[in-house]
């Protein structure tokens, strides 16, 4: 484990409220980047294109809805890093950063995207929260899934996408008091759209 510390080390950092622009505009680019994603984009054996590209755009949607979240909780003020053993106080992520003391925050690791969903009605009321919720959870799930496994099909739901959609939409109008348009475009000829505002956001696939 000495390796993986190292490492960690690399991205050691208290996270906090001036770093979540950051983290909202990259989560732009996965949503982006997934919603338009397609077969003549991915550099692989033909057989496997269609594959790829859908293994990809689930990570993405999946990375994106992590670092949206915590773009949310990070301007609001909350600790998205976890905290150190000797902390007394329960480890989840709803303590303000401003009443926290520096030597009780784990610089080396942050919450994962399941206490961040977990943990979301705890610190401000979201309507149609359970929409939310669900999008949220299918994106993790499809993010975990496609990070640890690789099968030669997998089972089409659209209304997973649909799903995601809406609780991105919700979370944009509820906790950014923004307007959101959101298509995941998985079929032949269908449209890709994510516009924040009214303006298309990041045209870039990869």
């Amino acid at each position: 484990m000495a390796v993986v510390n190292d490492i960690k080390r690399q991205y050691a950092r208290i996270l906090c409220a001036s770093d979540a622009g950051l983290f909202k505009a990259i989560a732009e680019y996965y949503f982006g980047a997934a919603s338009r994603l397609k077969k003549r984009h991915i550099s692989t054996n033909k057989d496997f294109r269609l594959l790829v590209r859908n293994s990809k755009k689930r990570l993405y949607l999946g990375i994106g809805v992590e670092l949206l979240v915590k773009s949310y909780y990070l301007e609001h003020g909350y600790c998205v890093n976890k905290f150190r053993h000797s902390f007394a106080l329960p480890k989840v992520p709803t303590h303000k950063l401003a009443s926290l003391k520096k030597q009780d925050i784990n610089p080396n690791d942050t919450f994962t995207l399941g206490p961040l969903i977990d943990n979301l009605e705890k610190i401000a009321v979201f309507q149609d929260i359970n929409t939310i919720r669900r999008g949220f959870e299918i994106a993790m799930t499809f993010r975990n899934k496609e990070g640890h496994t690789s099968f030669p099909a997998h089972e089409f739901d659209e209304s997973n996408y649909r799903d995601i959609e809406n609780a991105v939409t919700l979370f944009y109008k509820y906790g950014f008091s923004e307007d959101l348009e959101f298509h995941i475009s998985m079929k032949a000829n269908e449209k890709a759209l994510f516009e924040v505002g009214g303006r298309a956001k990041h045209e870039a696939y990869v």
